[in-house]
């Protein structure tokens, strides 16, 4: 049975692949920016290692998780970074993870595609990138895809966030994922939790009020998407 965070988290996927734009150079085989730079939940994370329990492909996946380079821990998380940016601060976002190629890809095709985390499906270029090249996305797709961050990371409250790889390795020594305990070294999950942070709750969009009419739509598309016969919203606000 699949847990009603990651049924919610599906939810919100398929909201957002209806709203966004299908104007992209992105493509199959594309990879130039499939890097191990990708920050998730562990709702996202949990997700994920389903899909590779699904698959029967642990044993591969538990070698690929071992090909991660250097990550460091957050700072802040998207709604720790909205926090400080609601309160008057002076922050920069940062970069958490490495410019190495995911680890997940092969002949530059994912091999966790369907199950991939929302930073990756957010992620779309008009035009087609490469060394020297670099993607660009339009305003409101950055916007749109913020306030969604922020609401995954909401419905993951209290749980991990951190690079994709660390979360990964953290959520390994899961009841469900005991697998891993043969196939990786003793202390790889402890590894994962000390670059880890906690999901903090929404405290707000970080929109201006002109972007926000441009994602109101999305979002409220999102928050109306009923999961068991229950809106979103309502599971979101524990009603």
């Amino acid at each position: 049975m699949i847990p009603m965070k990651e049924k919610v988290l599906l939810g919100i996927y398929e909201e957002y692949e209806k709203w966004a734009t299908k104007d992209v150079a992105c493509k199959k085989g594309c990879a130039t920016c499939c890097t191990q730079n990708v920050l998730i939940t562990a709702v996202e994370g949990d997700l994920i290692h389903r899909f590779v329990r699904e698959q029967g492909k642990t044993k591969r996946f538990a070698g690929r998780l071992q090909k991660k380079a250097a990550t460091k821990r957050p700072k802040m998380t998207t709604n720790g970074f909205a926090t400080s940016c609601f309160e008057g601060e002076d922050v920069e976002p940062e970069s958490y993870g490495s410019s190495e190629p995911c680890p997940f890809l092969e002949d530059d095709c994912c091999t966790i595609y369907e199950s991939r985390p929302f930073s990756c499906r957010c992620f779309a270029s008009t035009r087609t990138c490469g060394p020297g090249v670099p993607a660009e996305i339009a305003e409101s797709h950055l916007s749109a895809s913020t306030a969604v961050m922020q609401v995954i990371e909401h419905l993951g409250q209290g749980e991990y966030f951190g690079n994709m790889l660390d979360v990964l390795l953290a959520l390994c020594d899961l009841p469900e994922n005991r697998e891993y305990v043969k196939l990786l070294p003793a202390s790889v999950s402890d590894q994962g939790r000390a670059q880890i942070v906690k999901s903090l709750p929404l405290p707000g969009f970080l929109l201006l009020e002109e972007e926000m009419e441009k994602v109101e739509p999305l979002l409220q598309a999102i928050f109306e998407h009923k999961v068991d016969g229950k809106r979103i919203e309502d599971i979101l606000n524990n009603k």
